[in-house]
């Protein structure tokens, strides 16, 4: 049952992610681990940068018509997969080994209606963790310690989700 909650979270989480991906061009995010392209499901390619649902889907039918993709490379022949996307998500994908792609969205850029979207967030806490930023940007996932109704356990489970972005100063 447990194992259920958590591919249903997940799945509302990548629903409200593609939904809100044009609205929110400027929430960074983060990109480690691989996707196996020979097992991967349309909903795990719609995590990656610049592919949504609607390619997601055309990868997994391509890899239908083939049987199985026989290098990483040919997925640039899946209609909307331009260089320039597969320049960007080549790195994340593997012929082999298991899924393991995680995505976590920087709290200095998250919007609102992107942390509405993550497991279990509350309209209050949305809004104290955007108020709070307000103040001071957030300099890692442990300052939601310091975010009035955050306590250590909630602040574990949305580190699965969220990060901070390190900026370079010029």
């Amino acid at each position: 049952m447990s194992c259920y909650r958590s591919l249903m979270s997940a799945l509302i989480v990548l629903v409200v992610l593609s939904f809100t991906h044009v609205a929110s061009a400027k929430v960074l995010r983060t990109y480690q681990g691989k996707l196996n392209i020979n097992t991967a499901s349309a909903a795990d390619f719609a995590r990656l940068p610049g592919i949504g649902n609607v390619i997601g889907f055309h990868i997994i039918k391509e890899r239908e018509q083939l049987g199985r993709f026989s290098a990483i490379k040919d997925i640039t022949s899946v209609k909307g997969i331009k260089p320039r996307v597969f320049e960007t998500i080549k790195g994340h994908l593997t012929l082999t080994g298991e899924n393991n792609l995680q995505v976590r969205i920087d709290l200095n850029t998250i919007t609102k209606p992107v942390l509405l979207g993550l497991p279990g967030m509350s309209a209050g806490e949305a809004r104290s963790i955007i108020n709070f930023r307000k103040n001071r940007p957030f300099t890692s996932v442990e300052d939601l310690l310091l975010v009035p109704g955050i306590n250590g356990k909630r602040m574990r489970e949305l580190s699965e989700w969220l990060t901070v972005v390190k900026t370079q100063r010029r």
